[in-house]
C-alpha cells in the first residue's frame, strides 16, 4: 500500500463527528464503555451463501454482505505500478505527476482554481462547507464529496454522470468548478520545462498534456485508499479491532436498521439511485450566486422549460436521464471515510452522523418530487425503523469505524514554475492541435 504520512488531526472541528471521535477516546480510556453499557442484545447476521459470496436478506431480497477494501481496480488503458499485493504505490512517477497536477491551478479558467479547492486534504479532500464552491463568481448546489476511495467508483458525482475517474476530472476542471478551456490550459502546461519533460517520460509525448493530466489525476487519486479503518481490521480477523458498541452497531446495520439494502458490499454502497427525500437546504434555496451557478447548469443539461423555470431543489439523476421518475433520485454515497468528511447527504443538510440516523429512523423526509411536480419518487425501502437511543448510538460508533483512526494527510507540493518557450517551440506546440 503507499507510503501515507499521516497525523491525528489537530483540528477542534466544529463538526460534531470529528469532536465525538475526541469525546471516544476519553470515555475508553475511563473504562465507561463497556459491553455491559446496554443491556440489548442485538442477534447475529445471518448470511445466505450463492456462488461462493455472502448475502444478507431483507424483506425477500439479497444485498452484498459488507467486506473488507479489496486492492482497487486499475483500468488497462491507464496502467500505473501496484505492490505485490495489488495496492497502487504513491512512489509511482505517474501518481507523483497526478499529486502536483491536483494542486495545479493552471487547470482552471483564471489559473486561479485546482482540484484542491473543492477537495482539501484539511476537510477531508472534500469541503466542510454545505454547499461547494465554485469557478469565481459563482457557486455550485452540491456538497463536495471526498476523493479518498474514489478508485472503486463506477459512478462519479452525486448524479452519477461521469463513469471513471478519467471522465471526472475534465468534467470538474472544464464545468462549473474550474471553467478551464483546453487550449489554454494546454499552453500554460506546455510552458513549464519540467512538466513538459514528465510528461514525455511519462506517456511518451507532451502533444496532449491536458488530456494526460486527467489520467495523471486518476492515478493519484487511486492511490488514496483506506483499507485499515477498524472495519477492516476487524473483517481481516482482528477481533479487538472493533469494541462491543461497534459490533452491535453493525449487526443493526445488516439487519434492524436496514442499512445494507442501499450500503453494502465492501465500499458500502449499491451505486444505485433513490429519493430519500432529505431536507432543503436552505442556505442554496436563498443564495442567489448558488441558484445561478445551478440554474445555468440546468438549462445546459437540457431538461424541459417547466422544471427549469419552476424548481429550486437539485432534481439529481433526472439532470441526466430527463426521465420524471428520476426526479430526486442521487446515487448511494459511500460511507467510508465519512468521519472526516462532514456534513452528509448531497446537499450537506446534516451535520452529524446522529441527525443522519435520526432521519432515517424516522423512515425518511418529505417528497419534493411529489410535492413540486405530482410524481411520487421516494423510495420504498425507506419506513420508520424504531430504534432506540442505544441502537443509534451503537450505529454511530459502527459508521466511526468505517474511517481511518487518522486523517490522510499529504503537504501541498512544490510546483514547478513557467519560462519562456525557445523558438520554434510555440509553433510545435499547436502543430497537433
Amino acid at each position: 500500500m503507499a507510503n501515507w504520512m499521516m497525523f491525528e488531526s489537530e483540528q477542534v472541528a466544529a463538526q460534531s463527528g470529528i469532536s465525538r471521535r475526541i469525546l471516544r477516546v476519553a470515555i475508553l480510556a475511563a473504562g465507561l464503555c463497556t459491553a455491559q453499557a446496554f443491556a440489548q442484545d442485538i442477534p447475529d447476521t445471518e448470511y445466505v451463501l450463492q456462488d461462493g459470496k455472502k448475502f444478507v436478506e431483507i424483506d425477500g431480497e439479497l444485498f452484498p454482505a459488507i467486506a473488507a477494501l479489496p486492492p482497487p481496480p486499475i483500468p488497462r488503458d491507464n496502467p500505473q505500478t501496484v505492490d505485490e499485493d495489488g495496492w497502487p504505490i504513491f512512489q509511482d512517477a505517474k501518481v507523483q505527476l497526478g499529486y502536483k497536477l491536483f494542486f495545479e491551478p493552471a487547470l482552471s479558467g483564471d489559473g486561479s482554481v485546482s482540484c484542491a479547492t473543492c477537495h482539501s486534504p484539511d476537510e477531508g479532500w472534500g469541503l466542510y462547507s454545505t454547499i461547494s464552491r465554485g469557478y469565481p463568481g459563482v457557486s455550485h448546489w452540491v456538497n463536495s464529496q471526498t476523493i479518498v476511495n474514489t478508485a472503486y467508483y463506477g459512478k462519479l458525482f452525486w448524479d452519477g454522470h461521469a463513469l471513471s475517474l478519467e471522465a471526472q476530472a475534465p468534467s470538474a476542471a472544464q464545468g462549473l468548478s474550474g471553467n478551464g478551456k483546453a487550449d489554454m490550459m494546454e499552453q500554460r502546461l506546455f510552458q513549464v520545462p519540467e512538466y513538459r519533460k514528465w510528461f514525455k517520460e511519462i506517456f511518451g509525448s507532451d502533444r496532449n498534456m491536458v488530456k494526460d493530466s486527467w489520467r495523471a489525476i486518476a492515478a493519484f487519486e487511486r492511490a488514496l485508499n483506506t483499507p485499515d479503518t477498524p472495519f477492516d481490521l476487524y473483517m481481516k480477523g482482528d477481533e479487538e479491532a472493533l469494541d462491543e458498541s461497534q459490533i452491535r452497531g453493525m449487526k443493526l446495520f445488516e439487519g434492524k436498521a436496514r442499512c445494507i439494502m442501499c450500503h453494502n458490499g465492501p465500499l458500502l454502497t449499491d451505486e444505485k439511485y433513490y429519493n430519500t427525500g432529505p431536507p432543503l437546504q436552505e442556505y442554496f434555496i436563498e443564495d442567489p450566486i448558488a441558484q445561478i451557478g445551478f440554474r445555468s447548469q440546468t438549462y445546459i443539461r437540457g431538461v424541459p422549460e417547466e422544471f427549469f423555470r419552476k424548481t429550486k431543489f437539485h432534481p439529481g439523476v433526472y439532470l441526466s436521464t430527463h426521465r420524471k421518475e428520476d426526479i430526486g433520485k442521487f446515487r448511494t454515497a459511500p460511507l467510508r471515510y465519512t468521519l472526516w468528511t462532514p456534513p452528509y447527504m448531497h446537499n450537506g443538510t446534516f451535520d452529524d452522523f446522529y441527525e443522519v440516523l435520526e432521519f432515517y429512523n424516522e423512515g425518511g423526509g418529505e417528497d419534493q418530487a411529489l410535492k413540486d411536480f405530482g410524481i411520487a419518487t421516494t423510495t420504498e425501502k425507506l419506513k420508520p425503523l424504531n430504534l432506540t437511543d442505544e441502537e443509534i448510538e451503537d450505529l454511530a460508533w459502527f459508521l466511526e469505524a468505517l474511517s481511518p483512526l487518522n486523517e490522510i494527510w499529504l503537504p501541498t507540493p512544490k510546483l514547478p514554475g513557467t519560462a519562456v518557450m525557445a523558438e520554434g517551440e510555440s509553433e510545435r506546440s499547436f502543430s497537433n492541435r
